[in-house]
């Protein structure tokens, strides 16, 4: 039987993807009762950096802050910009409270994702069952996408009338925030596709185990790839791109000559996805061209929301408007023009410091840092295979949709946004196992723990799974 975070975190991240990705009150609800449930699970906190431990906190500060009722000549102070709009008296700096609330719970149900994430990528058997729920979701999202695109256009992934305004791959307002779930699944499919084709070598039933994890991973890579270029988002198919060449030096190591059949390995798969969608391709091109405009926002560009943006973020530059409150306010510094009504500025970087302030900037920084310290190629390049690959897989996820956060707002969708959180906690959980096996290694060097073997390959966790040594001989 699996455990039960691992069953309730597949629940989760399955039930959102089927389930219009969660967008609707309901699923959100289920989502945060789960999530109560996999927290208690978890008895105790995993290791986190202490940068991550740092932004935690301040987000948790921030989040105070903005909802403690002030005196207006404070908020004066703090907030400049909003000075003829507040009310008299005390009252939040937050200028939607109540949105304020609801951004910060669903942050919180993300970094709670994430928490069960780093517990499981921590062991060597929860590691693979983590990107196997990633890769089902890859597999899952192109099917339902290509599925609906055929055979019922009117419909969301084949499940729901299409009453939100975008496409038919999926309740994600449009093309490119299906594209940003493809992103940040691919990855993990491409991570079991090549960790199988290594265990090929192997002989017997872990062959035979092998040889079937290539091949499904491979489908699931080809479908969904296929399916975005598709779904017709140019900002997905570039900064997927991106995202893996980017992170080669993780995914491969100094050039040799049986490098190649990796290459055409990999090249046959990406010529299959064209394939798959070589009727769209052209469409695909030619939309290079507008990747600045905002599709049905008649008179707008992304330019121009991003200069309203600035001009938002000046007004209260130390704490911001409030977690949420950004459709509230734009307003003021970007008049939507014609019909179009404006909630997102299609540049979700630039929205949280616009509503979190440098104080909001500052707990990313160190978010980012947690991240990047333990990203970095000089120290992934020395780890194992299965250990290695998961990284440059999140390596890969985490650069494509924050290169795409640049011109989108696809992780305010809630599914991506547990997707950005599960890669996130994989960071975390790898490198936990990484230090725990070399620190035990190195007791073992030193004699002090003859009882417990002489190998520094058998490294219990206290879950009880058995880790391996993390680096190569």
């Amino acid at each position: 039987m699996p455990a039960l975070h691992r069953a309730l975190l597949a629940t989760l991240l399955v039930g959102n993807t089927l389930v219009f990705a969660g967008v609707d009150p309901w699923t959100r609800l289920a989502t945060a009762v789960i999530v109560v449930v996999l927290v208690v699970d978890l008895r105790r906190l995993p290791k986190l950096p202490a940068t991550a431990l740092w932004a935690a906190s301040g987000l948790v500060a921030l989040v105070v802050v903005q909802l403690l009722p002030l005196p207006k000549i404070i908020r004066g102070l703090v907030e400049p910009g909003y000075a003829e709009l507040m009310k008299s008296g005390w009252a939040p700096l937050s200028l939607a409270p109540w949105s304020t609330v609801m951004t910060a719970s669903s942050l919180f149900v993300a970094f709670a994702i994430a928490l069960v994430a780093t517990r499981m990528a921590g062991t060597r058997s929860g590691l693979p069952a983590l990107l196997a729920m990633l890769a089902v979701i890859c597999g899952l999202i192109g099917v339902l996408g290509l599925g609906s695109e055929s055979g019922a256009p009117e419909k969301v992934l084949l499940l729901r009338a299409n009453t939100g305004g975008g496409g038919t791959y999926g309740p994600f307002v449009n093309s490119n925030h299906y594209a940003t779930a493809v992103e940040l699944t691919v990855p993990a499919a491409l991570v079991l596709f090549m960790v199988g084709v290594r265990n090929l070598a192997r002989s017997g039933a872990a062959r035979q185990r092998a040889a079937v994890v290539t091949l499904a991973s491979a489908v699931a890579v080809v479908v969904a790839v296929g399916a975005m270029m598709r779904c017709g988002s140019r900002g997905g198919v570039l900064f997927l791109a991106i995202g893996v060449v980017v992170t080669l030096p993780f995914w491969m190591r100094p050039w040799r000559a049986r490098r190649w059949p990796w290459i055409v390995a990999l090249a046959g798969l990406l010529a299959v996805a064209v394939a798959l969608a070589w009727t769209r391709v052209p469409e695909l091109r030619d939309d290079f061209a507008q990747l600045l405009v905002v599709e049905g926002v008649e008179g707008n560009s992304r330019w121009d929301l991003w200069a309203g943006t600035v001009r938002s973020f000046a007004r209260s530059p130390i704490v911001g408007s409030g977690l949420g409150s950004y459709r509230y306010v734009i307003g003021l510094d970007k008049p939507a023009t014609g019909i179009a009504v404006l909630e997102q500025a299609h540049n979700d970087w630039l929205e949280w410091l616009s509503t979190a302030g440098v104080a909001g900037a500052a707990v990313m920084v160190l978010l980012l840092f947690s991240l990047a310290a333990r990203l970095r190629p000089r120290r992934v390049r020395h780890l194992r295979f299965e250990l290695r690959y998961p990284l440059a897989g999140a390596a890969a996820a985490l650069v494509a949709t924050s290169l795409h956060e640049i011109v989108g707002f696809g992780v305010q969708t809630p599914l991506n946004r547990y997707l950005v959180a599960v890669w996130v906690g994989l960071v975390w959980g790898v490198w936990n196992r990484v230090e725990e096996g070399r620190a035990r290694s190195s007791l073992i060097a030193e004699g002090e723990s003859r009882d417990r073997g002489s190998s520094p390959i058998g490294v219990v966790d206290a879950g009880g799974d058995v880790m391996v040594d993390a680096y190569d001989e």
